[in-house]
């Protein structure tokens, strides 16, 4: 059994500054002996932590996202839910500062309980800790006007009606996307902060969209929570390793690395111009790890529940299908790299000149926030 990390998602006060304080947390908090098959989420603020059943399955995603809002008082429920057309859900970024929804350092612990049942449910046991290991490393910070980061900096937002027949705002069924005869029920959830979003729409009790998609971390590396998005990073690397040199010619034939990703936050992805190596020349082992690279970050999501974005990408024609690099060829230099095709961009940035700042980000072309 793979254990987590002995502290909480969401860990309290300050950032841990001296070996005695760290050793001093680590010691109250392995009392409780969580595992990642416990549940742990990224709702557990001012040091609670949250122990689940392990010995039954999550409810579905819909169950648990209604059984946490009923958690919430008439006030908290005005901030954390709106109609599925909601001016704000089309909008999304990475940026520090507060957003609308709920911000999950104003939980109650008996809340915190609700929200790790939801997230657990929401997301796979990879998905979970994939989340706490981007949250565990945001530093705290008080960046004034309002802006802070930090565990308790992230705020959870519902889009209509996650239950049939119970709409969830005082709005009437149509505008809060409860079902009816005559049109399929949608729904939508978004947990965001500094360094994450995450953008989940379903359509009739199906996940249609995972998009936008953002991981980030600063610093890319902790001595302690590791390097979160390594996993995505080192296969990156290996592909461009293993093309032969007028594949790597091609792939690295895009341009110095941007600052930054490119395709933005806006409600639509900016689609760089085409370049880079294409999957129609990649050998079999090549096209797997390229593939990989995709598949792994569908994981995030409950088995079975994003098979047909996999089936779909799977089914992507290779012609179509490119993958590029810039900067440096190594990962432990500024670099870039990015997987595009016309319906989807996956990108990677670490070039600041420190290699110490990293960002992830997967847009689809035109199926995101489904149902607005």
């Amino acid at each position: 059994m793979l254990k987590i990390r002995s502290t909480p998602v969401f860990p309290a006060g300050s950032r841990i500054g001296s070996s005695m304080k760290r050793h001093m947390l680590i010691a109250m908090i392995c009392m409780a002996v969580v595992t990642i098959e416990a549940g742990i989420s990224s709702a557990q603020a001012e040091g609670v932590v949250v122990r689940t059943r392990t010995d039954v399955d999550p409810p579905p995603p819909s169950e648990a996202a209604q059984a946490f809002i009923e958690t919430l008082d008439e006030s908290q429920r005005r901030h954390a839910v709106g109609a599925i057309n909601a001016p704000d859900r089309g909008t999304w970024t990475y940026f520090p500062g507060p957003r609308s929804g709920l911000r999950l350092g104003d939980l109650q612990p008996e809340q915190r309980v609700a929200f790790d049942r939801f997230l657990s449910a929401a997301l796979s046991k990879t998905g979970v800790r994939r989340v706490r290991e981007v949250l565990a490393i945001e530093p705290i910070s008080d960046r004034g006007g309002g802006v802070r980061t930090g565990p308790g900096e992230y705020w959870l937002r519902f889009y209509g009606s996650p239950e049939p027949g119970r709409p969830l705002t005082e709005d009437d069924d149509a505008a809060t996307g409860a079902a009816t005869d005559a049109a399929p029920r949608a729904w939508a959830w978004r947990l965001e902060g500094h360094h994450l979003s995450l953008n989940v729409a379903f359509v009739d009790g199906q996940i249609v969209s995972v998009t936008p998609f953002f991981f980030g971390a600063a610093p890319s590396k902790h001595a302690d929570f590791g390097e979160p998005l390594a996993l995505d990073d080192v296969r990156a690397e290996q592909l461009l390793s293993a093309l032969d040199p007028i594949q790597k010619a091609a792939a690295m034939g895009i341009g110095p690395a941007p600052a930054d990703i490119r395709s933005g936050t806006g409600p639509r992805p900016k689609m760089p111009r085409e370049g880079g190596v294409k999957a129609e020349t990649m050998s079999k082992q090549q096209r797997a790890t390229l593939d990989g690279m995709v598949i792994s970050l569908l994981d995030i999501w409950p088995a079975g529940t994003t098979d047909h974005l996999r089936k779909r990408w799977m089914a992507t024609d290779p012609e179509t299908v490119r993958f590029a690099w810039a900067g440096s060829p190594m990962r432990r230099g500024p670099h870039y790299w990015r997987v595009q095709s016309p319906a989807l961009i996956m990108e990677f940035s670490n070039s600041s000149p420190s290699v110490d700042h990293a960002h992830l980000v997967l847009r689809a072309a035109d199926d995101e926030y489904s149902g607005r």
